[in-house]
Order: structure tokens, then sequence, then C-alpha cells
């Protein structure tokens, strides 16, 4: 019995060196660019995002199961702020005459958790190229902003309000990368899109205000919102 213990232990000790090498978590960081219905601006037009260049975080656990293939576990970050110059043009054409300023509480916040089976491909014995597919949840918090203006002649007040909002749903995405090890280090430039229909329910607030409407016109909808991000990054692993 205590050889066949022994047996064992050595076996599962084996098997545990044999799979050093083959994990590594990485963090990376870089711009994350908005596209589609995230970087439209019209303000008629609730799935509009105003979405400025942002900044994208990720954070990667790597399993290679073979020599070529593997599977991570990917965990996205991306902030973006609002096109306040983009808002103020879309106010100046929707309301002729007027002086705009705008009030932002917070930007867009959008990122998931996502699973993503990956290929492998060695091109030295230090460099390394991954291209990757990704498919998880995504969940995404819109800005809330005021937008206040004066007239130019009469000084009469407007104001046109959208509160916060929020979605969750399915992600897709896809990127490669290409990494340079060094011992337990490895270097690595990312390049990464992520693409998410989702539907923000709730999208709230009050059209433009007058002195006829002070109260303005009260909305509250649901909206369908293609958020999509490209972002480029650059990252450092750890070999585990």
């Amino acid at each position: 019995m205590k050889r066949l213990i022994l047996v064992l232990f050595i076996f599962s000790s084996i098997g545990l060196i044999a799979q050093t090498g083959r994990q590594y978590v990485s963090i990376s960081a870089g711009p994350a660019f908005p596209l589609d219905d995230f970087a439209k601006a019209d303000l008629s037009d609730t799935a509009s995002g105003f979405a400025k260049t942002g900044l994208n975080l990720k954070l990667i656990y790597s399993y290679k199961i073979t020599h070529n293939f593997g599977l991570q576990a990917h965990f996205i970050m991306n902030v973006n702020n609002i096109d306040l110059q983009s808002l103020r043009n879309e106010a100046e054409v929707a309301i002729p005459n007027y002086s705009f300023s705008i009030q932002n509480s917070n930007a867009w916040n959008s990122g998931g958790i996502y699973i993503s089976p990956f290929l492998r491909f060695p091109i030295t014995e230090k460099l390394v190229w991954e291209i990757k597919g990704d498919i998880g949840f995504t969940g995404a918090y819109s800005p809330q902003f005021t937008i206040k203006g004066t007239n130019n002649d009469t000084g009469e007040p407007t104001e046109y309000y959208r509160n916060s909002s929020k979605a969750f749903g399915f992600g897709i995405g896809g990127g490669t990368s290409i990494l340079y090890q060094l011992r337990k280090y490895m270097f690595s430039v990312n390049v990464d899109y992520l693409y998410s229909n989702l539907n923000f329910k709730n999208v709230s607030g009050w059209g433009w205000t007058s002195l006829d409407n002070p109260e303005g016109t009260p909305y509250d909808t649901n909206s369908k919102s293609k958020i999509t991000v490209a972002s480029v990054s650059f990252g450092l692993a750890y070999r585990l």
C-alpha cells in the first residue's frame, strides 16, 4: 500500500512539473477606440454613445493545453469619456442662436468577463504570436449629462437632461498578441475587438425646457445600442 501511494505521488508530481510554463497571468493597458453606435453623435438617437477614445485595462489568465492551443480568461474594462464638443454641436443644431455648456458626472464604463480559446505560433525561441476569440458576458454603464443653454438675444434659459442607464448581455470579440519571452516575464503588444448589442432599459430624462414648458418633455424608453470597442494595449505577463 505504501509503495502504491509512493508511485501515485511520484506520477502526480511529474504531472505537475510537466505543466510548468503552461500558464501565465498578464496585465495590459492602452487606448480604447469606440466604434459604431458607441461613437455616434446624434442627440435625437438614444442609441448614440458620444464616446471618445478612452482607456482599456485587461487582466488575463492563460493556460496552454497543447503546444499550439489553449484557453484564456479575460477580465476587461473600458473607460470612455463622452465627447462634449459633439454634444454641444448637436445642441446648436437643435436650437440655433443659443450658447451651451455641458455638465456630466461620469464616463462610459464597459467590459466584462470572457472565455478565449487561442492558437499559439512560436516565431522564434523568444517570440510568440497568439490569435484568440472572445465569448462571454458584457456590462455597460452610460454617463449622465445635462446640457444648459442661454438665448443669445433674450437670455432665455433652456436645459436638456439624460440620466445614467445600464445594460448587460452577451459579448463576442477577438484579437491577436505578440509576446516576447524573457525568462519568467513576457512583454506583449495586443490588438483586440469587442462587440455587444445591449438593450438599455429606462433611458430617461427630459427634453428641452422653455419658459412655456419649464419642466421639459420627459422621456423614459428602452434603447438597443452597439457597444463596440477596438483597443491597442501593452502588457506585462508572468509565467507560472
